[in-house]
């Protein structure tokens, strides 16, 4: 069976942009993060990511911002995420740069422990 192509993001790269992001106030923003994170993983040197991209779209060097950006996000959260929730495991709290929460454009209204309960009571 062939290999399954995919769009890499390096750990290790993926956490310096992301430490770099949040700890400058004019970089702490989630939209900056993502087209830095896409300028990085699409560079000369990132060549599977170069050819997954041409395999899903041949005008891929031609988007525009918009389209790197709803291309990167939910990548880039759900790395993120994951990597948040291993460092507070081992003690280290870190956050995500700013708008993340607004990143598909509105707030999602998260359920809370006491709406849960009662959900589960009903039961």
């Amino acid at each position: 069976m062939a290999k399954k192509k995919r769009f890499s993001l390096d750990t290790r790269a993926f956490a310096q942009i992301w430490a770099n992001h949040i700890s400058k106030p004019s970089a702490n923003d989630w939209r900056k993060f993502v087209l830095a994170l896409f300028e990085r993983f699409t560079s000369a040197n990132e060549l599977s990511n170069q050819a997954f991209l041409l395999s899903q779209d041949k005008q891929w060097k031609k988007w525009d911002d918009e389209k790197k950006y709803s291309f990167l996000s939910e990548r880039a959260y759900s790395k993120a995420t994951v990597l948040r929730r291993n460092l507070k495991e081992n003690g280290q709290e870190v956050e995500l740069p700013d708008g993340y929460k607004t990143r598909k454009g509105n707030t999602s209204t998260r359920v809370t422990i006491s709406e849960l309960g009662a959900i589960f009571a009903k039961s």
